[in-house]
Order: structure tokens, then sequence, then C-alpha cells
């Protein structure tokens, strides 16, 4: 879940599910400012919003429920020790 209050209101007004991973590239590495990732989505996004640069430089914990299990699909700065301490 993203930390920022402006994604924080597009989700609340979305009314719909919404995945919204790390913004960067397949194989590029997650960028912190704006400034990091305008080349690369330039043409290829309709908008871009700038809410400053990241608190934590570090890609999102993917993780998936199979069975009732959390999985791990990408770690990230969310670790399994603290998925854990949630579930227990």
């Amino acid at each position: 879940m993203p930390s920022h209050k402006i994604i924080h209101e597009v989700i609340e007004k979305s009314n719909i599910p919404l995945a919204a991973p790390s913004a960067n590239l397949s194989t590029k590495p997650s960028g912190t400012c704006i400034e990091d990732i305008k080349e690369d989505f330039y043409n290829k996004v309709d908008i871009l919003v700038d809410g400053g640069k990241c608190n934590i430089g570090i890609e999102s914990t993917v993780v998936k429920v199979v069975d009732g299990v959390p999985v791990i699909l990408r770690p990230g700065f969310v670790t399994e020790d603290d998925i854990k301490n949630v579930i227990r």
C-alpha cells in the first residue's frame, strides 16, 4: 500500500480495485523522484503526478495469498518477518 496522501485519495475516490507497483520499467530500478522516471515514461502514460521525493527507495513487496498462506512474489521494504508479525 502506498504511503503518499495523493494516491490514498485516488484509491478512495476511484471506488475500484487498483494495483500500482513502483514507478519503473521492467528490469530498471525504481525511481525515487519524478526526474528519475520522466524519460522512461515519456509518451507511455497520460499523466505523471509529482508527489515529491520518496521516503523509501526500495521496491514494494508483492504478496499473493495462496490457500490462506501469504507467499512473497517480490521481496521489498516490507520483510517476511514484518508480514509474520501482522498475521499472527
